[in-house]
């Protein structure tokens, strides 16, 4: 990921964070936004329900993402990633079997999962506060009981493919950057 590191995506802003965090934020809202029919549409498989959980927060994603930060201070490459592995899971044969979108009952959950894959994945820093993060940030709204079997579930989904490569890396900061990188779309 060396040759990303002139990318602007993973510069940081005026308060201090990635640009990465507010971009995949908006990616998701975005999303979320367009799929929020989809909340009212009944849970049919297990997949569907694990990532509505319970309560949905009531914090937007971007709040949600900044609280994150403020806790695990990730870089903007680890949001990058984070928008790697959520675009595989929506992609994965598993996702699209079950009909998972990205809307708000299910937003914070993936974005989550995605984020904290991520870190784990680029730097062992990220893993020792990650139990007492998500309820903190969710307003508790995400338990730490059912994240485990959340991340398991992503895991399986993109067949623990984590690895992205710099030819990937560099194209997602640019979809990033661009506001483009949309996941499969099949709401209405």
């Amino acid at each position: 990921m060396a040759l990303a590191a002139d990318s602007a995506v993973l510069d940081r802003d005026e308060k201090g964070s990635p640009r990465a965090l507010r971009l995949f934020a908006w990616l998701v809202e975005a999303e979320s936004l367009y799929c929020a029919a989809a909340a009212s549409w009944p849970a049919e498989n297990d997949l569907v329900r694990s990532f509505r959980g319970g309560a949905t927060p009531d914090v937007r994603i971007v709040d949600f993402l900044e609280r994150i930060q403020r806790y695990l201070h990730c870089e903007g490459s680890i949001y990058v990633l984070a928008a790697a592995h959520l675009t595989r899971f929506m992609r994965s044969r598993a996702a699209r079997e079950a009909g998972i979108l990205i809307e708000p009952s299910t937003a914070h959950h993936l974005v989550s999962v995605a984020l904290l894959v991520a870190a784990k994945f680029a730097s062992a820093p990220y893993l020792p506060n990650r139990q007492k993060v998500l309820p903190v940030c969710s307003r508790q709204s995400i338990r730490p009981a059912e994240f485990a079997a959340l991340e398991r579930s992503f895991l399986r989904a993109i067949d623990y493919r984590l690895f992205v490569g710099d030819e990937e890396f560099l194209k997602l900061c640019a979809l990033v950057e661009k506001g483009a990188l949309v996941p499969v779309r099949n709401c209405h």
